[in-house]
């Protein structure tokens, strides 16, 4: 479909009108819908199956990166996850005209702090079909409007996808226009479409080149959800047995994903204890590493960590692997390297791992833990709009209460301003 850029004007405006209706649904209107989508997408899967296969090949052929084509795929059971998802929303709380506070004046000015949705909310992605799920499910239950761009990769899934909404929508007599999907696949739709001040907010979701194209034309304000260079530190104190199987979780579980861990610290007194037996784990598994000095003493066969590669998302069975001589150096290398996404630390020690949670700055930091489980599904949030870098308003993964924002609701009986 070709993009001439004055279709988008009226489509906006179409979507912003439709959705200040769903501002005001009440909560069982939204659940209705939520549940009239879930049994459409089933209804829909063999249809939407067949053309996200029809994606997936097409991306393999024209070398479009495993970590990519791996996001991009929808199997059996993320599919199931997907409409899982949907109806886990449905059975959250709703955050709209909840009271954020509540107070009086001494003089009898009664004001309250409410949620109230955020608007007209844009997300950019790139790859993940079942984002456009997500985001319309949890921009439906806290009463935003949404346009939603995905990548040229993915558009037969999501063409289907946003179809199987509509219906649901349709279905429950809520104007489906408050969700719009943007079929073109056009580069310069990104740049006219986060450059409208129809938008509230715009959420991008992808690599580097995307979120570079956000921001350098964003009009509106952006909520980044950017890199996740993640860590594990497996301290002194740490069990062999648990260490060992956070750390290979956190790479091999899902290395496509941006909370997959990308370089391992380990404490120089378990070099010997920890360190060796682990990468020949690492190497039944595959997995490519970049290691330090100190570590390629260990193994002089593997290849020299940079720089570059401590600074790198691999997305992929890669990773690297530094000895540190204590936590303080662990942290310094976190404050150098990290992007502010998920970090975590293995230990026994209360107050090592205190340190640890108080002196990381990251929109998650986790004890004993594997970094994966920084996830909105896994947080019971039933969905996630995706995992914020941004330092304000919302951090984190995303669900229902970080679409919303706040306002006052005041009631007086005559009060006046003296002075």
């Amino acid at each position: 479909m070709t993009y001439t850029g004055s279709e988008l004007d009226p489509l906006l405006k179409k979507t912003k009108s439709a959705s200040r209706s769903y501002a005001i649904l009440t909560s069982g209107k939204k659940n209705e819908a939520l549940d009239k989508i879930a049994r459409q997408l089933e209804s829909f899967r063999p249809e939407i199956l067949k053309a996200n296969r029809e994606d997936y090949e097409e991306a393999l052929s024209k070398g479009v990166s495993p970590a990519m084509c791996d996001r991009l795929l929808l199997t059996e059971s993320r599919f199931d996850g997907m409409v899982s998802g949907v109806r886990e929303v449905s059975a959250l709380p709703d955050p709209v005209g909840t009271a954020v506070s509540r107070w009086e004046n001494p003089d009898g000015l009664v004001i309250e702090k409410v949620r109230v949705p955020i608007g007209l909310v844009g997300v950019v992605y790139e790859s993940r079909p079942n984002v456009t799920v997500e985001v319309a499910s949890l921009c439906l239950k806290s009463g935003n409007g949404v346009i939603l761009k995905g990548g040229s990769e993915s558009v037969r899934s999501n063409s289907i996808l946003s179809r199987a909404i509509w219906e649901g929508l349709a279905e429950a007599n809520i104007d489906p226009d408050g969700v719009a999907f943007l079929p073109w696949t056009d580069r310069k739709v990104v740049q006219d479409l986060v450059s409208n001040t129809l938008l509230d907010v715009v959420i991008p979701r992808g690599g580097a080149s995307l979120m570079e194209a956000v921001v350098s034309h964003a009009r509106v304000p952006v909520l980044r959800h950017d890199q996740g260079i993640c860590h594990v530190f497996i301290a002194e104190s740490a069990p062999f047995t648990m260490a060992r199987d956070i750390a290979l979780n956190a790479k091999v579980n899902r290395p496509s994903t941006c909370n997959a861990m990308e370089t391992l610290l380990v404490h120089e007194q378990l070099a010997d204890t920890f360190v060796h037996p682990f990468l020949n784990i690492l190497k039944e598994k595959e997995v490519v590493v970049f290691a330090c000095p100190r570590t390629r003493q260990i193994d002089p066969t593997l290849a020299p960590a940079t720089h570059e590669t401590y600074s790198t998302e691999f997305l992929a069975l890669s990773m690297n692997l530094r000895i540190v001589r204590s936590l303080e150096e662990a942290l310094e290398h976190i404050t150098l390297y990290g992007s502010g996404h998920t970090e975590s630390i293995v230990t026994t020690d209360i107050f090592e791992a205190d340190r640890f949670l108080r002196e990381v700055d990251a929109s998650c930091v986790m004890v004993n833990a594997s970094t994966r489980l920084h996830d909105g599904g896994v947080f019971g949030l039933g969905a996630e709009v995706g995992i914020s870098t941004t330092r304000i308003h919302a951090r984190g993964t995303m669900g229902l209460t970080e679409l919303t924002t706040t306002k006052y609701m005041v009631h007086g009986h005559g009060h006046l301003r003296r002075g």
